[in-house]
């Protein structure tokens, strides 16, 4: 059974190029198709939408960090199936730090 489109909007540290680049492995082998400024995954039935637009950087004292707001739209897929590409996805573009 699936359940209604779920929508989550994310503030990430990245640019649409290295967005790109991290995006075969966020995506664990879904399908998928770049247009323009968003990214179709999967099938028109079952899949995600993602847009990435900018965000102003974040000022850290003298340091500049590169924002982007990641929105995925979800339909056809279950909500364990959601969650379960969400953290796929997380994976993908987590960063260490220490």
């Amino acid at each position: 059974m699936t359940t209604p489109a779920g929508r989550h909007v994310k503030d990430m540290a990245t640019t649409w190029h290295d967005f790109v680049r991290l995006l075969p492995v966020a995506l664990d082998g879904w399908p998928y198709r770049v247009e323009g400024s968003s990214v179709e995954v999967g099938s028109p039935e079952r899949g995600v939408t993602i847009t990435v637009g900018a965000l102003p950087p974040r000022r850290l004292g003298l340091m500049e960090v590169v924002r982007s707001r990641v929105a995925l739209t979800f339909r056809g897929m279950t909500s364990g199936e959601q969650d379960s590409f969400l953290r796929q996805f997380d994976r993908a573009f987590q960063r260490g730090g220490g």
